[in-house]
């Protein structure tokens, strides 16, 4: 510290009372975040590229470092970078993960000897891995938070949309999910199997996993319809699986309703036109809510009091014809003017529970979100 910067710290510390000074003082808070996904886009969407995005997003609207690992969707290497961050020296101050491929237990193992906190996103453990580790803040202490959105209703509201749209014809449904060692792929499909239980006469064809990518989803689409003629609704689980049945069945000159998850621009375009007949969206602002929670608990207020440890946040919603030109414009167009910090407790003028509403994020009517 040289010494106009140690007089100006003299001056700030006889001002300001000890906790007042330290805040002062302090460095802004550090997150690392592993992401799974790849650094540029390979055939799966831009999915974790957007989170990335809209952490970076928030983390400027605090005043937070963010650094972001792409694991390229290798669970191996993400679990060294876990290692690697659990090594460091200068440790961050939190680090967010995510159970793809069923590797956060171990990231937490590793992570577990770092003075970092950490807070899962996106992916939660499963029941049989928290047999093994517990429940945040019990076996491993500095796990302070699991964050994720509600997949099972995501996928539910777009079950009910889509047979809405199909009329008086019983649903005779495809499903096309991920690979079935991602939690989120299965609650997706138990959101739809929740719907069709409700709805006299329906029907589900068959539903088969895939790798997250338009070519695996669109040669699936190709047999599934040959196997299937009668079917009339089909739903995938990510924005490339979703253009990819949505060819297949284009090709086919089938007539069946083709709606999905994500809500990515090409998918989004799509529904602009009448292709797709709707996404569920908002999933990729999940490592934003995350940096909201981060930055009130290191500022004092711990988000457990309000909702708990574990979060299970209700906030997708379902773009279609009417509404996706202003949800795209707000995402894609005007991402950098997002207010994040209406929904802190620190930041912001919140009170009561947490309520992470895209109605509010995006500016648009509760209607049109």
């Amino acid at each position: 510290m040289n010494r106009r910067k140690a007089l100006l710290a003299c001056s700030l510390g006889a001002l300001l009372c000890p906790t007042e000074f330290a805040r002062a003082t302090a460095r802004p808070p550090r997150v690392v975040f592993l992401n799974p996904g790849e650094a540029k886009e390979r055939g799966t969407g831009q999915h974790w590229q957007l989170v990335s995005q809209f952490m970076t997003i928030a983390a400027k609207t605090f005043d937070m470092q963010l650094e972001v690992l792409y694991a390229e969707r290798d669970h191996l290497l993400m679990m060294r970078q876990a290692d690697e961050v659990a090594r460091r020296i200068d440790a961050p101050d939190y680090v967010v993960i995510v159970n793809e491929k069923m590797a956060a237990l171990q990231m937490l193992r590793s992570l577990a000897h770092s003075p970092a906190k950490v807070m899962v996103i996106h992916n939660d453990l499963t029941a049989r891995q928290r047999r093994e580790a517990g429940n945040e803040r019990q076996q491993i202490p500095n796990w302070i938070g699991t964050v994720t959105s509600n997949a099972t209703r995501g996928a539910y509201r777009l079950m009910e949309y889509l047979c809405q749209r199909l009329g008086g014809d019983g649903p005779r449904v495809i499903g096309i999910t991920g690979d079935p060692n991602t939690p989120v792929s299965l609650e997706r499909a138990a959101g739809v199997d929740a719907y069709l239980s409700r709805v006299p006469h329906a029907r589900t064809c068959q539903l088969v996993f895939s790798d997250w990518s338009y070519a695996d989803s669109e040669q699936k689409t190709r047999v599934l319809l040959a196997r299937y003629p009668d079917a009339n609704l089909l739903w995938a689980a990510n924005d490339s699986m979703t253009l990819g049945a949505l060819s297949a069945v284009n090709e086919r000159g089938a007539r069946v309703l083709v709606g999905g998850v994500g809500a990515l621009q090409g998918a989004l375009d799509s529904v602009a036109k009448g292709g797709l007949q709707a996404m569920v969206g908002g999933d990729y602002f999940i490592g934003a809510w995350a940096m909201v929670l981060l930055y009130d608990y290191h500022h004092g207020r711990d988000f457990a009091i309000s909702g708990g440890a574990r979060q299970t946040l209700d906030y997708l919603t379902i773009v279609h014809r009417g509404n996706v030109a202003r949800f795209s414009e707000a995402v894609f167009d005007r991402s950098n003017a997002l207010n994040f910090r209406q929904f802190s407790k620190v930041a912001g003028s919140l009170s009561g529970q947490y309520d992470f509403s895209l109605a509010r994020l995006l500016g648009l009517s509760a209607s049109a979100a």
